[in-house]
């Protein structure tokens, strides 16, 4: 089978996933929500990082054997949806171990193979950096405050303000709290040059670091002996028995995507969609016990050598909720999908009994026999979803504002054409903008609301980000030009293509 997997192969459908990584940051931290965990940002041969984290309930089992600096093989953990601010990588997703994740030792990575990746200066300056994510920066102290005790949260922290320059002599603006505030001071003092590299909230703050990149910093900085200066421091739930339509026309207010994009309220909507994808990175399945419905974890053969270069060849499963090995398996849905209206698209995630309304089938109907986690490829009954029009009962929650995770959970679907073709005509009679617009309503002749290419010669598509080559579904033409052209829906297409009609019924 295959040897190690690189970071930019990791995706959420599987947990079985071997990599060789350099862990080139590793903290602890604290939350009232997580309790401690320890945070990690990890880095390949290649150069790709991803961060890592390890829960609470882990610590404990993994905290001697994980350290900076030391290179490790892992096998066997998930890998999840990240977001929100302070992000310390721009990967997509993040590894979380489990209880049953290997960590072993192997040949080390290079020293010079550090992560580090200097932004310009002009671009901080300038707002133009996505404020969601951690930046790492070199620059000359030529200028730091006093350090000054600052009371946060009840808490004397110290604090010291710096100023730093880069090889064109821009000038950076620069806050340190804490023990950083404490090392810069002392260093200062000692009234020698120094360079600093920080990656602002988890920062690792280095003077005069032995790294490629600080020596190539220096070797560019002006001849002019500039001095440091020493500055003072700038003193709704719903009512049982209520029927469908009810829920769907009435109770539950109705939104566009990009509404509920923008929404900072944790409540329930109704969105008028069409599927444009299937979101395949995270899985269309999970292997769950038979009896509690839980997901089952996949454990690594106790038998394998630390030195063996080989990917595991058998797995055993394990239901954490009785505590058993072997269960009984049953593969149970957990669609991903993105959909689309005129105004965006998000993605959707669709458990086991709301998939089997779209596809009026049982998820052991598709998979056949089990004998992993990973499917090679989207089925037709999958793809076929493509195209198709559906009403959405989806559920907004904390995380999706505040976190900004992109996918939300689906409450409830409504399939039926004739409910899809009334709320469409109510939201026309309303003055919405929910429908899908252009010279032919997406109800009329197609409530699918977006058009599948028929051939695949003429159809290329603009963005292989999202999936795998072998996991792409049937590409589609979106309707309107304000869908992001990083989506995934986004295709080129100069065929004409006709117009099909929705065969599903409520």
């Amino acid at each position: 089978m295959a040897a190690m997997n690189l970071i930019s192969d990791l995706k959420p459908f599987k947990s079985m996933w071997k990599v060789k990584v350099k862990i080139i940051r590793l903290w602890n931290q604290y939350s009232a929500a997580g309790g401690e965990t320890i945070e990690i940002v990890f880095v390949d041969a290649r150069g790709d990082k991803i961060h890592g984290t390890v829960k609470k309930e882990e610590v404990g089992q993994f905290r001697d054997l994980l350290k900076q600096g030391q290179t490790k093989v892992l096998i066997n953990f998930t890998v999840t949806n990240t977001g929100g601010s302070y992000r310390s990588t721009k990967h997509l997703y993040k590894v979380v171990f489990l209880p049953t994740t290997r960590v072993r030792i192997c040949e080390v990575l290079p020293n010079n193979l550090t992560g580090m990746d200097p932004v310009n200066y002009r671009d901080v300056l300038d707002g133009t950096l996505n404020d969601d994510f951690l930046v790492d920066v070199i620059g000359q102290i030529v200028e730091v405050s006093h350090m000054e005790a600052v009371s946060v949260n009840g808490k004397d922290t110290h604090k010291i303000t710096l100023e730093l320059r880069n090889h064109k002599d821009e000038r950076l603006p620069l806050v340190l709290w804490g023990k950083f505030a404490e090392e810069i001071s002392n260093a200062v003092q000692m009234e020698e040059e120094r360079s600093i590299s920080n990656a602002y909230n988890v920062s690792d703050v280095a003077l005069n670091p032995h790294m490629d990149e600080v020596e190539a910093f220096m070797r560019l900085l002006p001849k002019d002996d500039l001095s440091l200066t020493i500055v003072e421091p700038k003193p709704l739930a719903l009512v049982s028995g209520v029927s469908e339509r009810d829920d769907f026309f009435v109770r539950t207010p109705r939104k566009t995507i990009a509404e509920v994009l923008e929404s900072k309220h944790v409540g329930n909507c109704i969105v008028m969609a069409s599927i444009a994808a299937i979101d395949s990175d995270m899985g269309w399945y999970y292997l769950s016990c038979k009896v509690c419905a839980k997901k089952v974890w996949t454990v690594p053969n106790d038998t394998i050598d630390d030195e063996d270069k080989d990917y595991i060849e058998t797995v055993k499963y394990y239901c954490p909720k009785y505590k058993t090995y072997s269960p009984k398996l049953l593969p149970r849905y957990n669609l991903h999908v993105v959909v689309l209206d005129n105004t965006a698209n998000c993605k959707l995630l669709m458990f086991d009994n709301l998939a089997q309304q779209l596809l009026h089938r049982p998820c052991i109907e598709l998979t056949g026999p089990i004998n992993n986690e990973d499917p090679d490829e989207v089925p037709p009954s999958l793809t076929d979803l493509v195209g198709k029009t559906f009403l959405f009962k989806i559920g907004i929650e904390k995380e999706n504002f505040t976190y900004k995770q992109d996918t939300f959970k689906v409450l409830k679907i409504v399939t039926n054409l004739v409910m899809i073709n009334e709320f469409d005509s109510t939201d026309s009679a309303m003055g919405s903008e929910n429908t899908f617009g252009g010279s032919f309503s997406a109800l009329s002749d197609a409530p699918e609301g977006s058009l599948m290419c028929n051939g695949g010669s003429s159809c290329k598509s603009e963005s292989s980000d999202f999936t795998p080559a072998k996991r792409i579904g049937t590409p589609i033409i979106t309707l309107d030009d304000t869908v992001d052209q990083n989506s995934v829906t986004r295709v080129a297409c100069s065929k004409k293509v006709k117009k099909e009609k929705n065969e599903f019924s409520g």
